[in-house]
């Protein structure tokens, strides 16, 4: 089904939109997405919550160690999941665009990751020990562990379904190089609607955290890439490929990331956030995951030690599974989505410690959510039939008080001893996000 000349299917039983009336996430305020890079859940989570402690309200869908999984390749035969050690917090960087994925899916029977991916790092996954930040995140709050990136594809077709419920047809498939390619891609962009569109209308405020926009003559000329500053073309601000994003009524809602601790230490916190790490710190490979850890250990604390932490849902999550394994078939629900399953969890004082939640969920249910809570209506079929987050919340218990997590990694354990006060680096995360070419996204 071809929307706004953008890639976006109807599904085949959708959910039933929640009711404008409902009372529904009215106490959030402010909702923060987190938008971090490249591990899917098993990566991350494969070792979560297997059992019931008192940590873990409900077992999280994960894999048993010792658990042999079945690949095909040219010799055949099983993979055993193992735990990195702390020598793997940098990796490689495996294919994953859509052919990869496509072929790691293998039509459901998740046996195709070995030659999709070529190493068979991508069966690693990290622990209690070398993850310490994301699993304190879950065990303070909740782990969605029945939730998809939306495009079986790479960072830009997920980063535009998050803000559109659609993408571009150009560069969905692999990444664009080419003069006449880039082109297309900006008349795509210019008529794909985005929840930028639905804010237009309202007095609702927001700010994309990533870096300030460059002048438009000036973006479309530069290069591709992951988050290339200044780019018309980068991966993860797919808003920067829109022509009105550069007039002067939007210029100022596109904002370096750091000004956000500065926002919420004032009391100036939009209703609605997107925070992109720097590269060095967002999880993509090559990057040290333990950067990433404290980039997001930051964020959060920030939210939690300012006057908006009683009135804030922070949703946390990565953009794609960046090709490793998971052992989930992800749903069905047209023939460029759902793909491979990625960790999600929600940071707010109305969530239950403990939580993994097993009810379906994909990005367009965070702009689903985002669409309900300030009534801007919907954009297409994916985002109007996305199931909600509401099983993430109990907005009848009484507000939790902020639980802080050290962002030196090595101060972390799991379970954690929540700290009393954290001092915040609220100036590390400037830094250039050049390095990797849009050859290194695949």
């Amino acid at each position: 089904m071809l929307v706004f000349a953008a890639i976006g299917f109807e599904l085949a039983n959708p959910p039933p939109r929640f009711e404008s009336s409902s009372s529904f996430a009215s106490k959030i305020n402010h909702v923060v997405f987190i938008f971090m890079e490249n591990h899917a859940y098993d990566n991350l989570f494969a070792g979560y919550c297997l059992v019931l402690t008192p940590y873990c309200n409900a077992t999280g869908n994960g894999i048993t160690p010792g658990t042999q999984e079945p690949m095909r390749n040219a010799t055949g035969g099983v993979v055993i999941p193992y735990n990195f050690t702390a020598r793997n917090l940098t990796t490689s960087n495996p294919p994953h665009v859509y052919n990869a994925t496509i072929q790691s899916i293998d039509g459901g029977r998740m046996d195709g990751f070995l030659d999709a991916e070529e190493t068979p790092e991508v069966f690693g996954h990290y622990n209690a020990t070398t993850a310490p930040v994301y699993w304190d995140l879950a065990q303070q709050y909740a782990l969605g562990d029945n939730f998809y990136s939306s495009a079986r594809s790479y960072s830009l077709p997920n980063h535009w379904f998050s803000l559109a419920g659609a993408a571009p047809a150009e560069g969905f498939i692999a990444p664009y190089n080419k003069v006449p390619e880039k082109h297309l891609y900006l008349n795509e962009s210019n008529t794909t609607r985005t929840i930028q569109d639905l804010l237009n209308r309202t007095s609702v405020s927001w700010k994309y955290y990533d870096w300030p926009l460059a002048p438009y003559a000036t973006a479309i000329q530069q290069p591709g890439g992951l988050n290339v500053v200044g780019s018309a073309y980068a991966f993860w601000n797919p808003l920067a490929a829109r022509h009105e994003s550069y007039n002067s009524y939007f210029a100022n809602h596109f904002a370096n990331r750091t000004s956000f601790f500065s926002d919420v230490a004032s009391g100036n916190l939009p209703a609605i956030s997107w925070v992109i790490p720097q590269l060095n710190f967002s999880d993509h490979p090559p990057a040290n995951l333990s950067n990433g850890e404290s980039f997001v250990a930051n964020l959060i604390d920030s939210v939690e030690q300012s006057s908006s932490w009683g009135s804030t849902a922070v949703f946390l999550s990565w953009d794609d599974y960046g090709g490793f394994y998971d052992h989930v078939p992800p749903p069905a629900l047209n023939p460029l989505g759902l793909s491979i399953r990625v960790p999600f969890l929600v940071i707010s004082p109305y969530t239950p410690a403990g939580e993994v939640v097993h009810s379906l969920g994909y990005f367009e249910s965070t702009l689903a959510f985002m669409e309900h809570r300030w009534h801007l209506g919907c954009l297409g079929p994916r985002d109007c039939g996305a199931p909600d987050l509401r099983d993430y919340f109990d907005f009848n218990m009484t507000p939790r008080a902020p639980i802080l997590f050290d962002p030196t990694w090595t101060n972390d354990t799991y379970p954690m001893s929540p700290a009393s006060f954290v001092t915040l680096d609220t100036t590390t995360w400037v830094g250039s996000d050049t390095g990797l070419s849009e050859t290194n996204a695949d």
